[in-house]
């Protein structure tokens, strides 16, 4: 079976890709970057729908069809929203969320007709609650929550199975970017392994549970988000009452 991960070269992404492998999974690695592991490694900005098309048809033709997707490549940009660059979130708009988005739009048709596939998306808590100075960042995990779990809705009458994983911090280069200096440490004190995050993608590749959380070391995470959750529908539904 052959499973697709993108941002392979590092961290999530990498962790996944050797967890797959050694699970029998041919892998293809996709990565901006030399990906280090993986049976075939592919360099391939996903903020570029071209080359995301092309590779997809690629693979296709080479292999006959694409088992897993795993949606990984992403990157943050930390500060207050008036002094963060404009250019980096756009890049960072089309990173997150267009390149999970053109490579879902690139499978799913061959996933469909043959009734079978998983994609998993690698989201993250901050599309639950809006990270102070992660603004920009946070949107693009919640629109591909709400893409991703619509999609899951959409794709049940097809056997395709679509899941979204919700990690905390995790010990990655996610604060390499010069961006970050100085709270490094604030991010890195609660971070867990990235092995966790890949357990639970082959949890949703197993199961095709929609939402699968992966807590910090607090481990407290999953309450949180929940009860803000049901917090944000509560003031939603007294704002349509007396607004609406």
């Amino acid at each position: 079976m052959l499973a697709v991960v993108t941002g392979a070269s590092k961290g999530i992404g990498k962790a996944t890709a050797i967890k797959l492998k050694d699970l029998g999974y041919t892998v293809v690695a996709i990565s901006r970057s030399s990906p280090e592991v993986g049976d075939e490694k592919i360099q391939v900005d996903v903020s570029n729908k071209e080359d995301v098309f092309k590779t997809v048809n690629y693979l296709i033709t080479k292999f006959g069809f694409i088992d897993v997707l795993v949606n990984n490549a992403g990157f943050g940009v930390y500060g207050s929203f008036l002094e963060t660059d404009l250019n980096e979130e756009e890049y960072m708009i089309k990173t997150n969320l267009l390149g999970p988005i053109y490579f879902m739009k690139a499978v799913l048709p061959y996933m469909v007709k043959e009734r079978k596939g998983s994609i998993v998306n690698i989201i993250s808590e901050a599309a639950y609650v809006s990270s102070p100075k992660l603004l920009v960042y946070s949107a693009t995990k919640a629109a591909l929550a709400h893409i991703t779990n619509g999609l899951w809705a959409e794709m049940r009458k097809y056997g395709v199975k679509v899941s979204g994983i919700y990690p905390g911090p995790v010990k990655t280069n996610f604060t390499s970017h010069p961006s970050f200096k100085g709270v490094k440490d604030s991010f890195s004190k609660f971070a867990v392994e990235p092995e966790k995050v890949a357990n639970a993608v082959v949890k949703a590749i197993k199961t095709g549970k929609r939402e699968i959380y992966v807590p910090s070391k607090l481990a407290l995470d999953p309450y949180f988000l929940k009860l803000s959750y049901i917090m944000q529908s509560i003031t939603y539904r007294v704002i349509g009452k007396y607004f609406g």
